[in-house]
């Protein structure tokens, strides 16, 4: 994922909390910490609804956050929000 937002610059990255390999707030911190992909704007996609993760995901550089399962106007404002 990493290489591949480095490669093809999306305008908006969808990140899964837990993956395997490497979590999605290392992924977000990695994104948001390079020069060539810190502009991209990252949304958590994840389970995890409390207000705690929230704000973490917001630390490691998220700028938005969306609770499984979540409707498609949920993903169109924060498509609106953030493009």
């Amino acid at each position: 994922a990493i290489a591949k937002a480095k490669a093809e610059y999306p305008a908006i990255i969808f990140l899964d909390v837990i993956m395997p390999g490497m979590d999605g707030y290392e992924a977000c911190r990695l994104l948001s910490s390079d020069p060539a992909t810190k502009e991209i704007p990252i949304v958590f996609v994840t389970s995890k609804g409390q207000k705690a993760d929230k704000v973490w995901g917001q630390v490691q550089g998220a700028k938005g956050h969306l609770v499984k399962p979540f409707t498609a106007e949920q993903v169109i404002d924060q498509l609106k929000a953030l493009t």
